[in-house]
C-alpha cells in the first residue's frame, strides 16, 4: 500500500498472506503429495481459507495452546490483541502427526490447500471451552454440537497455502482483504 492512502493499518498493523508464490507453488504441491494427509471439515477449510488469505489477520496460523488458552479466557492472543472466538485445528488422539514434520491439509475431496509444519500438539478441553466461548455447554448449540465429533487434540504450526477453495457463487463479490483494500484505497 502506498503511503498516500487513507485506510487504517490491518489488525496486527500486518496483513498476513500465507499464499505460496509461484516460483515454490510445483515443488511444494509434489512435496505435499508425499505427505501424511488430514483432511479437514467444512468448518476447517473455512478456517484455513481465512487464514491463508489474511482475513483473520494477524493470526499467520491455526493457535498454539497460549493464544488458545488466552482467547478462551480472555478473549485476547497472548500479545493482547483481541480474538475471541479460538481458530483451532483438531485432531483425533489417536493420530500419527508427530512434532516437527509436515503434513498435507485436505478439504473433502482430498485436493491438498496447504502444508503445515507440526509445532504444537496440545490437549484441549471441549467443555471449558463450550462455557467460556459459548457460554453453554448445551448440545443444541450448532457448535457444541460439532464440537462433540472434533478430536482431543489440537496442532498448530506454520502454514503454506497451495491453494484457497473454489467457489462458484458471488464470484465478483469474494475479494480478499488485499483486494479489498485496494479497491477501497
Amino acid at each position: 500500500m502506498n503511503q498516500s492512502s487513507k485506510l487504517i493499518s490491518p489488525y496486527g498493523d500486518k496483513l498476513v498472506d500465507l499464499t505460496v508464490h509461484d516460483d515454490e507453488h510445483l515443488e511444494l504441491r509434489s512435496y505435499a503429495s508425499t505427505l501424511i494427509a488430514l483432511q479437514l471439515s467444512e468448518r476447517a477449510v473455512c478456517d484455513l481459507e481465512l487464514l491463508g488469505c489474511g482475513a483473520f489477520s494477524p493470526l499467520d496460523r491455526f493457535l498454539g495452546k497460549d493464544d488458545f488458552e488466552r482467547s478462551v479466557h480472555d478473549m485476547r492472543l497472548g500479545n493482547g490483541a483481541i480474538f475471541p472466538i479460538p481458530i483451532s485445528l483438531s485432531v483425533s488422539g489417536d493420530t500419527n502427526i508427530k512434532l516437527d514434520s509436515d503434513i498435507a491439509l485436505c478439504d473433502t475431496r482430498n485436493n491438498v490447500l496447504a502444508v503445515m509444519t507440526i509445532e504444537e500438539i496440545y490437549e484441549w478441553d471441549r467443555a471449558e471451552f463450550s462455557q467460556c466461548v459459548l457460554g453453554t455447554r448445551d448440545i443444541r448449540h450448532p457448535l457444541n454440537s460439532e464440537i462433540q465429533r472434533l478430536g482431543t487434540l489440537n496442532i498448530s504450526g506454520k502454514l503454506r497455502v497451495l491453494s484457497l477453495p473454489t467457489h462458484f457463487d458471488f464470484q465478483d463479490l469474494r475479494l480478499t482483504p488485499k483486494q479489498t483494500r485496494s479497491k477501497l484505497d
